[in-house]
């Protein structure tokens, strides 16, 4: 065994009944190193993360972790050989504080509730992070949760450390810091294994990639001898020769204006929405973009404000009003927010237009089949079946089936909150090419997204929220990235 390899995976394959999630899968890692691992949804990066912890066991192969042949059977084995993973899903208690989660299962071992809590401080401060240790998980917001969870894993000791997706809810600042802890770690010889749909991040940090498809290793290479076009192509197994579509140029008349906008979070919200246009909103986590859709959906209730749809004034009391003003809001959280997981795929579909086939409280049950067999191909949905539980599929896949529920009832405005996260390359050009289909069918978009190049390269026009207020407008065409997050971060005033 070299001595300078902390992980050695060797011909390791598993199967899901006739279903071969790895085939003979075999590389390694070297000691130190920060180790990309990329692919679509769906290429097995998961499955191998979880027979590394310990969550599945492998079928065939062999791996070796820091010299020995690694056999184990739970999850507490791994972390007890030290190789601790971070998942892209949250694993806190929320009903527990942050001291508590942060040594889960450990309390005697460190000598009860009073040195826990000072321990996961010290962790906690380490990495940046403020956090009051006594505070409950379900108090946190999406990326102080993330922060304890890298907290977690750093009380371990570990000399291997899994992260999947650590960035997905980080704020610009909270990612900068993550950055420096990574970096830290690898000084001391840690190793990271990271992975991520963002190819920025893995040439920011990594040393090496592996790059998977449909099971299968594709490509291990140092980073800088892979473009990034060339690494592209590998994941998703065709050329895309942009990741970009051609914008939209479809923009017409004034169809939505948002007057004065006052609540709890928002200050004199004010904005136009014009016809065929992708309205990009940008900022930082907690600057208020959500806020703002919110209350146009109904969802948060307004102190004061006015909607105007069409040169109407309307009254919102509730979502259901938007809806049937023409209407559709897809959620930044789409498993928590925006899907049934325990419901089919066709029934996530069309739960928004059980009116088109339903007659006094009686289900027209072919004519809701058929609505759903509908949006299935018209968005290329990859299910084995209409009937297959939406948490089955992929994110990617999730993600146009809730598309798909609006897109049933026609809407004039469409809200897509953080459309593309979590999910891979590929899906991404495919919601792209969707959003660009939408406004050049008449219909309107307003979205927002944590990643600047994706606003600044599908919206027509961006608006900058800082502390709920409009900050600045801006053109893509004539406005650069430097431009639009100097506005974000208050360093000047554009309006």
């Amino acid at each position: 065994m070299d001595r300078n390899k902390i992980l050695s995976i060797s011909n390791v394959t598993k199967r899901f009944l006739n279903v071969t999630a790895l085939d003979a899968v075999s590389f390694e890692v070297q000691k130190g190193h920060v180790h990309g691992i990329i692919g679509e949804n769906g290429a097995g990066k998961s499955t191998l993360m979880k027979i590394l912890s310990g969550v599945y066991q492998k079928d065939e192969g062999q791996i070796i972790f820091d010299g020995q042949e690694m056999n184990i059977h739970e999850p507490m084995d791994s972390l007890k050989l030290g190789l601790s993973i971070i998942y892209q899903e949250f694993n806190l208690v929320n009903t527990m504080t942050v001291g508590e989660n942060i040594f889960f299962a450990r309390f005697k071992e460190i000598g009860g509730l009073k040195k826990i809590h000072k321990r996961a401080e010290e962790l906690l401060r380490s990495i940046g992070s403020d956090i009051d240790t006594y505070t409950l998980i379900d108090d946190l917001s999406i990326s102080e949760k993330q922060m304890v969870e890298i907290a977690r894993a750093l009380s371990f000791d570990s000399k291997l450390i899994i992260m999947d997706e650590p960035s997905t809810t980080l704020t610009t600042k909270e990612m900068s810091r993550l950055v420096e802890i990574i970096n830290e770690l690898r000084e001391k010889g840690i190793t990271i294994i990271y992975i991520s749909h963002k190819l920025d991040e893995i040439y920011e940090l990594c040393d090496r990639v592996t790059i998977m498809r449909d099971g299968h290793i594709i490509d291990n290479r140092d980073v800088a001898a892979l473009d990034r076009q060339e690494m592209i192509a590998m994941m998703v197994g065709r050329t895309i020769e942009n990741e970009y579509p051609q914008r939209p140029e479809c923009v017409g008349e004034t169809i939505l204006q948002v007057k004065n906008f006052n609540t709890k979070k928002l200050n004199n919200i004010s904005f136009q929405l014009k016809r065929g246009e992708i309205l990009g909103l940008v900022g930082l986590v907690g600057a208020g973009r959500t806020e703002i859709v919110r209350a146009l959906f109904g969802v948060d209730k307004l102190h004061s404000g006015e909607i105007w749809l069409n040169g109407k004034k309307i009254e919102v009391h509730s979502p259901i009003d938007m809806i049937r003003a023409g209407m559709g809001f897809v959620t930044e959280d789409r498993k928590e927010q925006g899907l049934f997981q325990s419901f089919s795929v066709g029934q996530n579909i069309t739960a928004a237009s059980m009116d088109h086939f339903s007659q006094n409280g009686i289900l027209n049950r072919h004519k809701e089949n058929k609505i759903a067999e509908k949006q299935i191909q018209a968005l290329s949905v990859k299910t084995p079946s209409a009937h297959t539980k939406a948490a089955n599929l992929s994110g990617g896949n999730q993600q146009k089936v809730i598309i798909g529920r609006w897109l049933e009832r026609n809407p004039q405005i469409l809200i897509l909150d953080e459309p593309t996260r979590g999910i891979d390359v590929g899906a991404k050009y495919e919601i792209y090419l969707l959003m660009k289909q939408i406004v050049e069918n008449g219909s309107s978009i307003i979205m927002i997204s944590s990643e600047l190049p994706e606003v600044l390269n599908m919206s027509n026009r961006v608006l900058v929220i800082a502390n709920g207020e409009v900050k600045g407008e801006f053109d893509p065409l004539i406005n650069d990235e430097n431009e639009v997050m100097a506005s974000a971060l208050g360093e000047e005033d554009t309006r």
